[in-house]
Formats: C-alpha cells, structure tokens, sequence
C-alpha cells in the first residue's frame, strides 16, 4: 500500500469520528501520534477526561476498553481495503489505573489482514513513560458494502 493511501485512509477515519459530534468517539478526543506502515501501527493519545472516570478516580475500564477499539479498528481501517471494519470480538486486559488529566497513548497492530478478517492488538502506556496500562487484541470484519 502507498504511503498516500494510508495517510487519506487515516486521514477519513479520524475525521469521520471527530465530525458526528456527542457520539462516544467524538468525546474522546484522539489525536494521531503516529504511523508505521512497515509495522502495519498506528499510535493514538487520548486524554483522560472527568467524565471518564470510575468511583477509584480512574478512567473507567469501558473507556479504555472503548480507546482500544477506536485503535485497533483504525489500524484494521487504514490497512485493510475495507469500507467500514466493525468489531467482532476484543479481549482486554487491565494493568494499571490512569488518572484524570494524565494521558493515554495507544500502539494499535494488524497481526494479520485478510479479505475477511483483521486481527490486531493494541499496547496502552502513560505518555511520559513505558508503563503498561492495558493490553488488548481483537478481530475486525473487513466489510466491503457501503454506508
């Protein structure tokens, strides 16, 4: 795939999100960090919002799971040929809480990108360090119909 494509990929499926105002991906408000076509990755920061927040003072595991999604469905967008990748099914595992204010970065990778399926994963960390917040791995339809 070309660079070109990628970035237009990229570029449609930030924009499709951030445009349909109070939806869920719109309130969370990505942030492209960067991208890896050798990799086949995509980095995503999302700032952890009060609203987000669980009783612990934590971002709520639905919000990190729902930041995950967002990651790994657009690694699974951009290099698949798709028109929309829908969710088939995540797994997630949760390390360690992340505070109001902090931010979240997301490493999103297809594994695997096949004419019907995308297997990816996605590694979320601190911004100003390494340190494992939550892993997860999914798989995506690469659905061709238009919406």
């Amino acid at each position: 795939m070309e660079k070109d494509y990628i970035q237009q990929r990229l570029h449609d499926f930030i924009n499709r999100r951030l445009q349909a105002q109070n939806t869920i991906n719109a309130m969370m408000e990505m942030r492209v960090l960067s991208i890896n076509m050798n990799k086949k990755q995509v980095i995503l920061q999302f700032p952890v919002q009060k609203w987000q927040l669980n009783p612990a003072g934590h971002m709520h595991g639905g919000m990190l799971s729902t930041a995950m999604d967002i990651t790994m469905g657009c690694a699974s967008y951009i290099f698949s040929d798709a028109s929309f990748t829908p969710t088939i099914q995540m797994s997630v595992n949760f390390d360690k809480g992340i505070a109001e204010h902090e931010t979240l970065v997301i490493e999103g990778y297809c594994d695997h990108v096949g004419s019907r399926i995308v297997q990816a994963r996605a590694i979320a960390h601190f911004s100003d360090s390494d340190a494992l917040v939550a892993t997860a791995n999914g798989s995506y339809a690469v659905n061709h119909r238009q919406n």
